[in-house]
């Protein structure tokens, strides 16, 4: 049972809850000391940590993967073995895709390009090192604290592999949902089946469905093999066409009609984020820097077709516009524009030239200047974050996903029952544009008991950060509930000395103290 490692240390490592449970292993929240920060625990089920085989190929395949250093790829701390347990501890991530298309059916497109991107920059970098991931699905895709893409879980595919080769076992590797052709076929694999199955998480992630779906996974994968897939814009409409082209591409039955490579498909993810006018840091890779660099010094063939066509477009337009005199309308706004006087549309090559005044001079568009809508939760590490009452990660949360709108965030910690404490709440509103910072401080309780003599003392606690403060009588008929925090005691009796204590602590996690005071007093 997961149960037995709770509150339980496994080398470093202390064991704090249960989060997650796969085929293979089981995933908990643990503590590092040394670090002082969360972490990750993932350890094999024991019927697979007690095979001396697998539990060899596991560490080794989780050493492999540990030395994959990329800022797309979740970092891998330690590998171990304790008493019965396989274990390794790795970067703790609390979101992922998974989560984030719970609240939502599906991401925006920004959203989905600027996923695909780092995705596909960590595959590339892998596929470079000699390690296939195997399994990527949305389960596998995690996000930071500054929203980048994290994949996780290399290795463990291979070690499965492995032992399902040499034992002849009907273990069934990866996910079908996922699977490409070629491992629906039970062939030898290369980096252009994670390219694929990275094509069907970008398939759900836009379009909020799975290309090929059923209840009998053998069906799932013959579709993978033989069936086309559906137009991603068949599902939603508003997606460019840029985007399903690159989406159908991924999801080629045969691997030479996909992407060659992880960089060239980050590279074409990214030309769609510049042509809408968006800008994107390719902090990543520098591969796909270069080729960026490259691309906006020199537009691609495709890139100046469309700006031809375009420019053609609208150069006949203003051409019937002179003529007949009527007014043009844009088809996006539906905003009236006026037509261009013939005076203003003749060239001035002849004109002395002359410098523009800054008010006149041509402004950036909005797309390209203004900062993209953002959410960041800021509360502490230990806390679970909700957004309307949808729980979407813990501690520090960021999201650029939400639409516009008006959000209740709230973080709530683990505490006593009746702690006012325990949870924080505010209201936001998302706009078009720009960053919203929440910031929450949710604490649970302690308990405190004060026995003071003589009787009918009076006492004040006050908290260092001034926001609360109690009065009362002594003795106490029941101890005090009290946000954990420091305070300062006072104790006062007449004829008597005050006591004060100015560093009173109080925790959630400690024993509730009992304060016991004798006071001097004359007479």
């Amino acid at each position: 049972m997961p149960e037995r490692y709770l509150g339980q240390s496994l080398g470093k490592y202390r064991i704090d809850a249960l989060i997650g449970a796969g085929g293979f292993a089981w995933v908990y929240k643990a503590y590092d000391p040394e670090l002082e920060i969360p972490v990750a625990l993932k350890i094999l089920k024991p019927q697979y940590a007690g095979d001396v085989t697998f539990e060899e190929r596991f560490r080794r395949e989780a050493s492999t993967a540990a030395r994959l250093r990329h800022p797309n790829i979740v970092k891998i701390f330690a590998v171990g073995k304790e008493r019965d347990a396989v274990f390794f501890a790795m970067d703790y991530l609390p979101q992922g895709l998974s989560d984030r298309l719970e609240v939502m059916a599906c991401l925006p497109e920004s959203a989905v390009l600027r996923m695909g991107v780092d995705v596909a920059s960590a595959l590339g970098f892998a596929h470079r090192e000699g390690v296939i991931h195997r399994d990527i699905k949305v389960d596998n895709i995690l996000f930071d604290e500054h929203g980048n893409a994290i994949v996780a879980d290399f290795g463990i595919a291979r070690a499965v592999t492995d032992h399902q080769g040499q034992t002849g076992s009907n273990m069934v590797v990866g996910t079908p949902q996922y699977f490409s052709p070629e491992q629906a076929r039970g062939q030898a694999l290369d980096g252009r089946a994670d390219l694929y199955s990275l094509g069907v998480t970008l398939f759900r992630a836009a379009t909020g469905k799975l290309p090929f779906s059923g209840d009998d996974w053998y069906e799932i994968a013959r579709q993978h093999v033989e069936d086309k897939p559906p137009k991603p814009r068949s599902i939603n409409p508003g997606l460019s066409r840029d985007l399903e082209g690159i989406i159908l591409r991924c999801l080629e039955k045969k691997a030479d009609d996909r992407y060659d490579s992880g960089e060239s498909l980050a590279h074409d993810l990214a030309q769609v984020i510049q042509d809408r006018g968006e800008s994107i840091t390719m902090r990543s890779n520098p591969l796909i820097e270069e080729n960026t660099a490259r691309t906006a010094a020199a537009p691609s063939f495709r890139r100046r077709i469309r700006r031809m066509r375009r420019a053609g477009v609208m150069a006949g337009a203003v051409v019937i516009a002179l003529i007949s005199g009527t007014v043009l309308y844009s088809g996006r706004s539906g905003e009236a524009m006026s037509p261009t006087p013939v005076a203003e549309a003749r060239p001035a090559a002849s004109s002395p030239k002359r410098s523009t005044p800054a008010a006149l001079a041509p402004r950036p568009s909005a797309a390209k200047t203004l900062e993209p809508r953002r959410l960041i939760v800021r509360s502490p590490s230990n806390a679970i974050v909700s957004i309307n009452d949808a729980r979407v990660g813990s501690g520090t949360w960021t999201t650029d996903t939400l639409p516009e709108g008006r959000y209740q965030v709230s973080a709530v910690v683990k505490s006593m029952s009746g702690c006012p404490t325990a949870t924080d709440s505010r209201s936001t509103t998302l706009n078009e544009y720009g960053s919203k910072e929440v910031r929450l401080n949710p604490r649970g309780c302690g308990l405190l008991m004060i026995d003071a003599q003589p009787s009918g003392s009076s006492y004040t606690l006050t908290s260092f950060a001034g926001d609360r403060t109690l009065q009362g009588t002594l003795p106490l008929k029941r101890p005090l509930m009290l946000p954990s925090g420091t305070y300062r005691l006072k104790v006062e009796a007449r004829f008597c000395a005050d006591y004060r204590n100015d560093e009173l602590r109080i925790s959630a996690d400690s024993p509730n103290p009992t304060i016991r005071i004798r006071q001097i007093c004359s007479g």
